[in-house]
């Protein structure tokens, strides 16, 4: 991979690969959401693997497809409206690249459906590069708002439509894979919204995030002048970030068991780490070598069904520097299991001062006898 400086700077667009005249008149927005080709070719340049396809999961007018073509990367443009899908393909067809090295799909990632039309159509898929919709534009003229991010009124549906589609580029791409999104903070009605930060986290729930890079434009008209309060807005983010164990540190997870088993805890472990546990136990036969050499995700525990028990454990995880979640909402104990309805999974992550990270995910058995269950399946293994 070639090492990059941690900014990019911008001057102007190329024009044999800018969006034609044209094409930019007959949109509804006149294009002001396009992007440059020449933000996105570094990246590809930098992130592409050879014979990977590079999937743009916010197609838009086919700005990644152009700069993948400009390359020699084959890519695949998802997008939800069916008439920029169109102009995309009307700007690739101009540009001379070939439509099966370089199709563009209508249809939304978030869906299974689009998402085998995608595996039909290209693949694998190691790279997705991608410039998100951003939050506070007007909706499309005349489209349907149905899958459409531009014209979402309030910001946390926003993200939750955000938060779906980075889950369909997660379920596309091959293990190993990179997602490059490029964001920009926001300043709405005097407000400031972090979007390039919340992605930031959205992105995180999935895939290890890895750095970011900046990314400046010349504006016409030269910078605000200085005591004005706020900034010409003339900066994004390229966040990067890698379909990827999360490398969980293990000595860090087996202190950890243990300090639980000191504290009187009931609870079993389950998943890649019981079968670590039983591997260094030499508890079983066979490939043993690759349940140790694999990184560890996380630490899979299953507690029985007991409020106060559960509370005590995430107090416990709590005091000893995890932050505690469940399905991707920050909770506080204690916790009432029933009034969470069917979500009785928690997850406790940590990081620590040298950057090594510990997850925990913490399921309350549906009855004592299921928990039973899995706690001599779990003496047995270890």
């Amino acid at each position: 991979m070639t090492t990059v400086t941690s900014w990019l700077r911008l001057t102007e667009e190329a024009a044999d690969t800018t969006l034609p005249a044209d094409l930019r008149a007959r949109d509804s927005f006149a294009a002001r959401d396009c992007g440059w080709v020449e933000q996105m070719v570094p990246f590809i340049g930098s992130h592409a693997t050879p014979g990977g396809w590079i999937v743009d999961p916010f197609c838009g007018f086919g700005t990644t497809l152009v700069a993948a073509a400009k390359c020699g990367a084959p890519a695949l443009g998802v997008e939800v409206d069916p008439e920029r899908a169109a102009f995309a393909r009307e700007r690739l067809a101009r540009a001379g690249t070939a439509a099966d090295r370089h199709p563009v799909l209508a249809g939304d990632l978030s869906t299974a459906a689009t998402q085998a039309a995608a595996r039909d159509a290209g693949g694998p898929f190691t790279l997705c590069l991608t410039s998100v919709p951003y939050f506070g534009c007007d909706e499309l003229p005349g489209k349907a708002a149905d899958g459409q991010l531009y014209g979402v009124a309030h910001y946390a549906p926003y993200l939750e439509r955000m938060r779906n589609v980075f889950a369909g580029v997660h379920a596309l791409l091959e293990p190993g894979g990179w997602c490059i999104a490029m964001a920009q903070n926001l300043r709405l009605g005097g407000r400031f919204v972090p979007l390039a930060w919340d992605v930031a986290r959205l992105l995180g729930e999935r895939f290890v995030l890895h750095e970011e890079r900046v990314l400046t434009y010349e504006r016409a008209g030269g910078p605000a002048p200085h005591g004005d309060g706020a900034t010409d807005r003339t900066h994004e983010y390229a966040l990067v970030c890698r379909k990827a164990p999360l490398a969980s540190d293990a000595d860090a997870a087996r202190a950890l068991v243990a300090a639980l088993t000191r504290d009187g805890f009931a609870f079993a472990v389950i998943g890649g780490f019981a079968r670590r546990f039983a591997a260094e136990a030499g508890h079983v036969d066979g490939d043993a070598d690759d349940d140790t050499d694999t990184p560890l995700n996380d630490v899979d525990l299953v507690v029985p069904p007991d409020d106060a028990g559960v509370s005590r454990l995430l107090q416990w995880l709590e005091a000893d520097g995890f932050s505690l979640e469940s399905w991707n909402a920050r909770i506080t104990p204690p916790v009432a299991t029933a009034a969470l309805r069917y979500r009785h999974y928690f997850r406790a992550r940590r990081i620590d001062a040298r950057g090594r990270l510990l997850q925990v995910d913490v399921t309350v058995a549906d009855s004592q006898e299921g928990y039973a269950a899995c706690a001599a399946a779990g003496a047995n293994d270890r």
